[in-house]
């Protein structure tokens, strides 16, 4: 599967894919490369410079370097065209090299920012919770609870405007806690995935405690020309489905996420459901 905007994010790269390691695969020591993973890496290394035969009539050929994720030490696996008279490559497993994902592993390959090739493995549990703590929505909600008891009859502009901010030196996208105060006016202080979900009053402004949630999430600004901090993409959630949709396992987070994009009529003519889905690291994955 292809890299989404998600991925290149995370990884810092500029395109790559990624699929689920087989039993059979781990067995035998060997991936037979998809379309695109094939496509990545004959253009990295050249056609020209791949050996086309086994590894054994040419072992220099044979050998490329990747760079081993995530300490990007520099390692060396078999790549060939095994058979000369099909285009099937494949790259050879290797324990001593660091590279032998387990069958069930999601592994990867990328061409990171430098334009390095980069290789690796994480078992499927860990690949999912990947990009899914965000600190600087934690400390929006703390701002939007103290800004609660000052924030009415202020006009502001529903749809506002891209807004950056530098702080120590790390450019990051503005949130205006008052377009959060809207959104739970709208839903009286409810979790849009189930107005039934029962939580706390909060010391600080006296109302049902809900939290915001950028439903496309505002690290991926950079990817659209309008700005993500909108009454539209905020959904009011009550804390258990907000750290659901970042963290549960991926049928429940589907779920969510479905919800969510069944209420949000204007996201539906723009976005498909794996639109959305790829950016919580939930689409289905491939073997």
């Amino acid at each position: 599967m292809d890299f989404k905007d998600f991925h290149k994010d995370f990884f810092s790269s500029r395109n790559g894919a990624y699929s689920r390691v087989t039993e059979r695969e781990n067995y035998d020591s060997q991936i037979t490369l998809t379309d695109s993973e094939a496509g990545m890496v004959v253009e990295y290394f050249g056609n020209e410079n791949i050996q086309v035969g086994n590894v054994g009539s040419n072992p220099d050929l044979a050998s490329k370097e990747f760079l081993l994720y995530p300490n990007f030490d520099s390692i060396s696996l078999n790549l060939v065209y095994p058979k000369p008279d099909k285009p099937e490559l494949r790259l050879y497993l290797s324990s001593r090299s660091g590279f032998k994902p387990k069958g069930g592993d999601i592994w990867f390959i990328y061409i990171n920012l430098d334009n390095r090739i980069v290789i690796g493995s994480i078992d499927e549990p860990a690949w999912r919770t990947l990009g899914q703590i965000d600190f600087e929505d934690l400390e929006y909600q703390e701002i939007i609870e103290n800004t609660i008891p000052e924030a009415s009859a202020i006009d502001i502009d529903p749809k506002g405007k891209i807004i950056t901010q530098t702080l120590s030196g790390r450019t990051r996208f503005y949130r205006d806690p008052r377009l959060a105060i809207m959104r739970f006016d709208i839903t009286s202080y409810t979790c849009e995935i189930d107005k039934s979900h029962e939580t706390f009053i909060a010391q600080r402004t006296r109302k049902p405690y809900v939290e915001a949630h950028h439903f496309i999430p505002i690290k991926f600004q950079t990817s659209f020309d309008y700005p993500l901090d909108n009454l539209d993409n905020i959904v009011s959630l009550c804390p258990n489905c907000h750290r659901g949709i970042h963290h549960a396992v991926t049928d429940h987070k589907l779920e969510l996420i479905e919800t969510i994009y069944s209420i949000r009529p204007r996201l539906i003519k723009s976005y498909s459901l794996d639109d959305i889905a790829q950016y919580y690291n939930s689409l289905k994955i491939d073997d």
